[in-house]
């Protein structure tokens, strides 16, 4: 059987643990051999034992290790402490797929068989499968990192500042799945996915060094935590690109929406509620329009 490495930054532990072992549960669904390994902020070092215990009492997954960062991994910084581990077992080949993960966002089997049917497709094209973070709030799936209409005709205005974002649509006909997929202006998912292939090109890129990844992305200027899960979303670019990662979109009625398989719930609900209208939130399923207006 295929296996996957799952590196996990866990913060204060003990606070998100029902949120952790949903996590863990959706990984539990994954068609793979899965090796799952948490990274523990120093400061919360005494809490190892018991958030251990408490994982390995409710999971059925095997294969789980818990790491305590090294003390110079400081606040943001800590998603950055599982890169020597994730790089060891890349250049050992000892997986066939890596995975950078927060503790909170939901990844299972249909995002997976998703990315993994897509992933060489996409690459073909100097692109690869994106995802769509979204918290569940009062009914509504809100995807609160692209909270807008994106036009799928034309530009998009005021993404970054004043500056518009071109979404464009990549038609694929003969899917009998989606009618196409489109670019998101913010390619943040929380996590990252890589093949053996890409994961040999991503540890020795820019974008896996912490302070190097930066300048990467551009006008986006992504803190350090987020960089942390770039992958190859911004190397060897076209162009015309601003990023690589594509979503689905299919058909629905007159109108168009994302795929459920690329979207991933944030289990921390905190970023929703602030941008929450009751008479015209912006959800994933109103999240397009094809009309060309602004």
């Amino acid at each position: 059987m295929e296996s996957i490495y799952i590196a996990v930054t866990a913060h204060d532990p003990l606070s998100r643990v029902e949120s952790t072992l949903a996590v863990l549960r959706g990984y539990e669904t994954l068609p793979l051999d899965v090796y799952v390994e948490f990274f523990i902020d120093h400061g919360h070092k005494c809490d190892v034992d018991e958030f251990s215990l408490i994982v390995k009492g409710h999971s059925h997954l095997k294969q789980v290790n818990f790491n305590v960062a090294s003390s110079e991994y400081t606040g943001f910084s800590l998603c950055w402490a599982h890169k020597k581990h994730l790089t060891n077992r890349v250049l050992s080949r000892a997986h066939d797929y890596y995975m950078y993960s927060e503790n909170d966002m939901l990844f299972g089997s249909d995002q997976f068989k998703y990315w993994h049917f897509y992933k060489d497709k996409l690459k073909k094209l100097n692109l690869e499968p994106g995802f769509c973070r979204y918290e569940e709030y009062r009914g509504l799936e809100i995807p609160f990192d692209n909270y807008k209409k994106w036009n799928l005709n034309g530009l998009t205005p005021n993404v970054w500042g004043d500056l518009p974002y071109e979404c464009g649509v990549i038609l694929t006909p003969k899917d009998p799945n989606f009618i196409g997929f489109t670019s998101l202006g913010n390619p943040y998912a929380g996590l990252m996915i890589l093949d053996q292939e890409d994961a040999e090109k991503y540890i020795s890129s820019q974008s896996c060094h912490p302070t190097l990844s930066h300048a990467k992305t551009g006008k986006r200027n992504w803190p350090i935590a987020d960089r942390s899960s770039m992958g190859l979303a911004f190397e060897d670019l076209k162009s015309d690109q601003e990023h690589r990662r594509v979503v689905p979109i299919a058909s629905c009625g007159d109108s168009v929406e994302i795929h459920s398989c690329c979207l991933v719930k944030h289990l921390d609900v905190k970023y929703s509620p602030s941008i929450y209208e009751e008479s015209d939130t912006i959800c994933t399923g109103t999240m397009f329009k094809t009309d060309g207006s602004c």
